[in-house]
């Protein structure tokens, strides 16, 4: 990497952090036309936590440790629920997340605003993980996958009015995230670890939001391994599908 402790300053730290692996994007915005970017996958060791990996990585990547011109971070968890804005009360961000999800030990409440959808992001993150990030960036700005994914799809519907899915698939969940130009229809996530699944789910909402099979988009982002599997049988049904990274862009995304 082109990183190093006395540059990083110059430099934007992206993480994405999911049960599938972490990823790393770094960003050097002054220089970007000379494609000053790297970019870095970890492994994760399934025996172990999610915070045990995160702590594993820091001990080992020495330049999580440097300073940088912002941190941005990125969790997927299926542990979300959206509340429209107009009816959020900080307050009750536990007793809303709680209506939705039971109870597991060590975690807080947490929430993303979405100024622009009209929106609120709660979600659930295990007190020690939050912790450990904290210490390590402690000006990190973190967000829930959702409503990292309901930015970037909003960003690029600014000009459009058609509808678009965006269905992210993980080893063992797929989130789904749905805009009619700039305006936030849908967003959700489901446990479900095959095609069939997939498929199901997909489909179900295409359906229910009325979505047209040959002039709205699917955007996919997959990396299982029956990705070619899902995409192909997505296909037999909507006419545009569009492959795009699992990450959806994070090295030059605002998180």
């Amino acid at each position: 990497m082109q990183v190093t402790g006395s540059n990083s300053h110059q430099y934007i730290l992206s993480i994405r952090l999911s049960a599938d692996g972490f990823y790393f994007a770094l960003l050097n915005q002054k220089v970007k036309e000379n494609d000053d970017s790297s970019t870095y996958n970890y492994k994760v060791d399934e025996s172990l936590s999610f915070t045990a990996n995160l702590k594993q990585a820091i001990e080992e990547l020495e330049w999580l440790s440097y300073k940088y011109k912002a941190v941005n971070i990125e969790l997927a968890t299926q542990r979300f629920t959206l509340v429209p804005l107009d009816f959020f009360e900080e307050e009750h961000a536990e007793t809303l997340f709680y209506q939705n999800f039971q109870k597991v030990d060590n975690e807080v409440v947490e929430y993303n605003v979405l100024q622009k959808n009209n929106a609120v992001v709660v979600y659930g993150i295990d007190k020690v993980l939050l912790a450990l990030i904290y210490h390590t960036f402690p000006e990190a700005h973190l967000k829930v996958q959702a409503a990292a994914l309901i930015d970037r799809l909003s960003l690029l519907n600014r000009k459009t009015e058609q509808k678009q899915m965006l269905c992210v698939v993980g080893k063992d969940c797929m989130t789904i995230v749905v805009m009619e130009g700039h305006h936030l229809l849908y967003g959700n996530s489901f446990h479900c670890t095959h095609t069939t699944d997939r498929m199901y789910y997909a489909l179900y909402v295409w359906k229910l939001l009325g979505l047209d099979q040959t002039a709205d988009e699917m955007l996919l982002a997959c990396n299982t391994t029956d990705s070619e599997e899902i995409k192909m049988e997505l296909e037999k049904y909507i006419s545009n599908i569009k492959p795009v990274d699992n990450c959806f862009d994070l090295e030059t995304a605002e998180l």
